[in-house]
Formats: structure tokens, sequence, C-alpha cells
């Protein structure tokens, strides 16, 4: 059976730690994967020792938010119910045995969680949203209209590229990619800050509509949005746009 991406260089901009199940999908297909992490993360200290205690949701907003929850000692077993937005969110949580009570609909947003009738009653209720430092405030501004004491646990900081993984972008660039893969509005800017034009007339593909028109309006043209964030939805949408 022909490999359907046989040839194909793609640019893979994950976090290092998250990259690997992603270039071995890549590789099943007959791609290069050209891992390039576009973002690194690093722990911030927690709040207070239990820092999970005492609230009635937590919110997880990404994956890493989970990995860093679990890492500053978030146990399997807690109180509050939990809350995730996109369904790469909640295979962590899930893989993590935490229960998800709440799961964003498509298109896996903030704004599609808050459709969901559970936050039309949240009024009184004591809400932690577990994010990385600055992340967005738009969640948090519209639990507390609806009356939910709302608080943020940032459990990691972004940091820009390493130096190497910006030479081996460059050359990258200069092999030949046929495609770049983005998981994130963060790993966007940096690769944008990072190379430029050379990579706008690539095929790029998206997790979210709200990356995807982050990209379009920094000047790429060919731009495909995937359902959610996950690496076989990601490579999917890769597949579906150099195979049509």
């Amino acid at each position: 059976m022909a490999e359907p991406l046989a040839g194909r260089r793609v640019l893979v901009t994950r976090p290092e730690h998250q990259a690997e199940n992603l270039c071995r999908l890549l590789r099943a297909r007959g791609a290069e994967p050209w891992p390039c992490p576009m973002l690194r993360l690093a722990p911030l200290p927690p709040p207070s020792p239990a820092w999970w205690q005492g609230y009635d949701w937590l919110i997880f907003v990404s994956a890493n938010a989970v990995r860093f929850a679990r890492d500053a000692g978030l146990p399997a077993r807690i109180a509050a119910k939990v809350a995730a937005i996109g369904r790469a969110t909640a295979a962590a949580l899930e893989k993590s045995r935490l229960t998800v009570a709440c799961q964003a609909p498509p298109p896996y947003t903030s704004e599609s969680l808050l459709t969901l009738p559970v936050w039309d009653e949240i009024g009184g209720r004591r809400v932690l949203i577990v994010r990385g430092r600055g992340g967005r405030p738009e969640l948090g501004q519209a639990l507390a209209r609806r009356g939910a004491e709302v608080a943020c646990a940032e459990l990691y900081r972004r940091l820009p590229p390493a130096p190497e993984s910006v030479t081996r972008l460059h050359e990258g660039l200069a092999a030949g990619l046929d495609a770049v893969l983005v998981s994130s509005g963060e790993v966007l800017a940096n690769l944008i800050a990072a190379a430029g034009a050379r990579l706008r007339e690539l095929p790029l593909v998206a997790p979210s509509e709200r990356v995807a028109a982050q990209a379009r309006q920094a000047g790429f043209e060919d731009v495909t949005v995937a359902a959610s964030a996950l690496d076989e939805v990601m490579v999917a949408a890769l597949q579906r746009r150099l195979t049509e």
C-alpha cells in the first residue's frame, strides 16, 4: 500500500516533550518529520501546597496545563469537578486518571465551553482555571459575570525557542519543506518571528479557527483547520490537504 505522505518533509513545531508521537504518526504515513520546537515551557511554583483544594470546579485550558498540574502535586482523586476545553486536554486528564465532568463541544474553545448549561448555574461557585502565565482572560471574565468566584493557577511559563531550534528551522527551509504543523498561537508567533515571509507560501495546518485566523492575518494563504489539536487529527487534516 502506498504511503500517503511519502517524500513530504513536514515541519513539526510542538514543544519537544509533545512532538514524539506526532513524528511517529507522520513517519507511519511516509513523511519525513522535521522537528523544530518553537516553544519551550518551564514550571512555575504553585500558589500553595494543596492549590487545588477548596474549589467546586477546576478548568484545564490545555494538555500542558494538565502536565504541569500533575508535576505540581495534583492527585488523581480530587473533590472538585473537572472541565477540559479541548480534546487533547480531555485525553491528558483521562490519561492522568482524572474524571472529566465537562468538555467543550466543537470547535473546542473557551467560548464553546461556556455554551454548556452547567455554566448557567455557576453563581456562587468557586472556579479555578489551570493555565500558563499570561493565558487568555476571557473565560474567567465570563464566569465572573455569571457570579462565579474565579481564580487562576498559573503553573508554567512560555519561553521562546532555543537558538538551536531556530538554526534547525533555517536548515529545514534550505532543505525544502512541504508543510507546517502549528499547535498554538504562541508557537505560530514564534515561528513567524524566526522565519517570517519564508514560510508563508507553505501549506499550514492549525488546531483551531482562532489560530488559523492568526495565520491568515500574518500572511499565510494556504491554511487548513484541523478539528482539534490531537496528533492524529492534525495528521489527518494534513493528509487531506496534501493529497486532495
